[in-house]
């Protein structure tokens, strides 16, 4: 949920801003085609209050801006309401094609084509480039599949995108307008994630009194589950069997084991929330018990301890988690975690 709510506000300001520059730089490796911009005459704001054809509107719009427009020989003009106070001539120009279900496309500086918005008239109006996009900081198979289901739902219907998983790359088959949404989109989606250093301490004590005290120290991606873990690895005997005799070994009995992992695990997830962040923690403590299984000499008991929890970070102050008692024993262990943003 986090990641569609992030693409669908990304997406919605990207639809609604238009061909805008861009806020930074496009994570692509060769030169995006710049589309034809129109140089009107002039740049003053448009207030047009019309109830008339959307020919005559179109035409009002381009006198008052100082460029020409040509329709196309099919075009059926419509009745419509237009009301427009103080605005730009893309936001006019966009503003009747949406109401009269028609699309302009600048032919030079200062002159543009309209014609009806339907498929067949952009099949042979709209001249399409194929460019392709590289994401630089995804690192997750999902990540990439948002980011191309976002522009496929931010660009027309028919316009074609493919996701290169290979090469962390979107292709995308548009215009040069909609080749620019799509990469100020994708400059949204494809940011550098935050990085934080996460320092646990665990204290042991005896009796009240401190022993030891260790740090364990592993750094976290925003949103990304990272592991953690140090100790041993004990055998244990999981069955035998009479084993064939071969030129290399003689018949017998042989063991088959299989190795537990004892000591700390950690795991953590952290979610930026601006200054501070959430930690999903999950902290396992296993130990080799001191006394015997009773099933054999090879069969310890293993002591498992889990402290499990949600908690919210502040850069630069440590937060107790927990206690977990030693069994069989006067000792505990405290666990306290600290965050530290990395630049």
């Amino acid at each position: 949920m986090k990641y569609a709510s992030v693409f669908l506000a990304a997406a919605l300001a990207v639809a609604m801003s238009g061909p805008a520059a861009f806020a930074q730089a496009a994570p692509t490796t060769t030169k995006l085609p710049a589309p034809l911009q129109l140089k009107p005459a002039s740049n003053a704001p448009l207030t047009l209050h019309m109830n008339d054809d959307s020919k005559v509107i179109y035409e009002a719009i381009g006198k008052a801006a100082g460029i020409d427009v040509l329709f196309d020989s099919d075009y059926v003009s419509k009745h419509i309401q237009f009301d427009l106070t103080k605005a730009s001539l893309t936001d006019a120009l966009r503003i009747v094609g949406l109401t009269s279900n028609t699309f302009y496309k600048p032919i030079n500086k200062d002159t543009i084509f309209v014609a009806s918005d339907t498929r067949a008239k952009h099949t042979d109006l709209d001249d399409r480039v194929d460019h392709t996009f590289y994401l630089h900081n995804v690192s997750q198979a999902y990540e990439a599949n948002e980011i191309h289901t976002a522009i496929r739902n931010l660009l027309p219907p028919d316009t074609k995108t493919y996701l290169v998983p290979s090469q962390n790359a979107i292709v995308v088959s548009a215009t040069d307008e909609q080749l620019a949404r799509a990469e100020r989109l994708i400059n949204e989606l494809d940011r550098a994630k935050k990085a934080y250093r996460l320092t646990y301490t665990v204290t042991e004590t005896d009796a009240g009194k401190p022993v030891s005290t260790e740090h364990f120290v592993l750094n976290a991606t925003d949103g990304q589950e990272e592991t953690l873990k140090q100790g041993s690895k004990i055998p244990i005997i999981t069955g035998s069997y009479n084993a064939v005799a071969t030129d290399s070994k003689s018949a017998g009995a042989e063991t088959q084991y299989t190795y537990l992992d004892v000591g700390m695990n950690f795991d953590a997830t952290l979610t930026s929330m601006g200054d501070r962040a959430m930690l999903k923690s999950s902290l396992e403590q296993s130990s080799v018990s001191p006394e015997a299984s009773g099933v054999g000499p090879q069969e310890p008991i293993l002591l498992h301890t889990a402290l499990k929890g949600t908690y919210v970070l502040t850069g630069g102050k440590p937060l107790a988690l927990g206690t977990i008692d030693i069994p069989h024993s006067t000792r505990q262990l405290d666990i306290s975690v600290a965050m530290e943003p990395l630049q």
